[in-house]
């Protein structure tokens, strides 16, 4: 066991004596560029930007072009010659159509407002989840300054359980006390031993996870600086204050839909306009002996066609759409509204809570602090005690248990002060 430690505190001391100290700040900062962690929000917001960009283009007319080629046998009507034809006829046509709504309700404006809202809605979204992500970095980074210093404390227990040991052999030679105290020291020592091995294979997990959120290298090894949690520019707020917002927003896109959907039962005016030709093998040259088919490029100058036109749609029966759409939407609303209010309580307590414990964190440390002061003094006193002969290994070990604990609760608090002390 002592070999094992040996070599463990070998490769901790080489690892540590190299490793770059990293701020809580650094930490946040690498969270806004590690895009990886945020790809689906953030795919989210470029899509509905590209949306919005686009939609003024459905302000403009539509343009489409149309060809055919048809064979036909039989007595038919040819569109071209007007004339019943009763051989087979080959004929070809062309086009180009356009049409351009001129008032659809003033759909064009509600929609707009729902991909407005919905850029919102997204910006929301991606800035809750960096807020998450943050979160999450200041819990690992309080973590790991957590374990960082129960490792320097593991460590000077351990050199107090040699002190100690080096005072047993010393009351052992005068015959002050028995030599099994020497075996129970040694066996604190190996726990203690055994606990930084623990304590450093917990860091190193942290540390990787640390560099997983943050996107650095996952094989680094960084050292933490604890007075950063206190000096950190980014401040961190409870994730209802975002769902607060996200559901106001989506509120007022509801009411846009609302209000799109009701366009769709007002008249719509539109103006479609055209031109085309055509070719047909049924056109003939009556006046040239034999009566050859005209020529392709006569035909196509001779049936040149344009056409434009105003069209008007009412909307008189739709099956109840319209009415079903206002009532689904109103129970959307409703849930809404509920949503936004229980989440705004929510939000509310939150706050409560955390003012709580900063008031009972506060009224602790200075407890806790001069209880740590005591069982110092007390540890101190019991070790001089204990060189006089006058108590016994195990009242000792237990008075500096007693003071170790205590003193790790402390430093404990004062991190989990600096944690909360965060949000705003």
């Amino acid at each position: 066991m002592r070999l094992i430690f040996l070599i463990g505190s070998f490769f901790l001391f080489s690892a540590v004596s190299g490793q770059e100290v990293i701020t809580l700040q650094f930490c946040l900062d690498r969270v806004k560029n590690n895009s990886i962690q945020t790809v689906t929000e953030s795919s989210l917001l470029n899509s509905s930007q590209v949306n919005s960009q686009y939609h003024w283009w459905s302000l403009l007319p539509n343009l489409s072009a149309y060809a055919g080629v048809n064979t036909s046998f039989g007595r038919r009507l040819d569109p071209f010659t007007n004339t019943f034809a009763t051989s087979s006829v080959n004929s070809q046509s062309f086009g180009l159509n356009s049409s351009v709504t001129l008032f659809n309700g003033f759909n064009y404006f509600y929609k707009r407002n729902i991909l407005t809202g919905t850029i919102k809605r997204n910006e929301i979204t991606l800035t809750a989840k960096l807020n998450e992500l943050r979160i999450q970095v200041i819990e690992t980074y309080v973590t790991l300054c957590k374990l960082s210093t129960q490792t320097k404390m593991a460590e000077s227990r351990i050199e107090k359980y040699k002190q100690i040991q080096a005072i047993q052999r010393l009351l052992i030679q005068e015959g002050r006390i028995n030599s099994i105290d020497t075996l129970k020291s040694n066996n604190s020592l190996l726990n203690e031993q055994d606990l930084l091995l623990n304590l450093s294979n917990e860091l190193r997990l942290n540390t990787i996870q640390l560099s997983f959120q943050i996107g650095l290298p996952l094989s680094a090894n960084y050292t933490f600086d604890l007075a950063s949690i206190s000096s950190i520019n980014d401040k961190l707020t409870f994730s209802e204050k975002y769902n607060i917002e996200s559901l106001e927003i989506e509120s007022e896109i509801l009411e846009s839909q609302l209000k799109s959907d009701r366009s769709n039962i007002v008249p719509t005016i539109a103006l479609n306009g055209l031109v085309g030709t055509g070719f047909s093998t049924n056109n003939k040259d009556y006046l040239i002996p034999g009566s050859p088919t005209k020529r392709y490029g006569d035909q196509i100058n001779q049936n040149l066609y344009e056409g434009i036109g105003f069209y008007l749609s009412v909307p008189i029966f739709n099956r109840g759409e319209w009415l079903k759409t206002k009532r689904l939407n109103t129970i959307k609303q409703t849930e809404i509204a509920n949503k936004k209010q229980l989440a705004e309580l929510s939000f509310e307590k939150q706050k409560l809570e955390l003012e709580q414990k900063l008031l009972n964190i506060r009224a602790k440390q200075e407890q806790t602090r001069e209880m740590t002061n005591n069982l110092e003094l007390i540890y101190k006193k019991s070790l001089l005690l204990y060189e006089e002969g006058r108590i016994t290994y195990t009242e000792i070990e237990i008075s500096f248990m007693d003071w170790q604990m205590k003193l790790l609760e402390y430093e404990s608090l004062k991190l989990d002060y600096e944690k909360l002390k965060i949000y705003e």
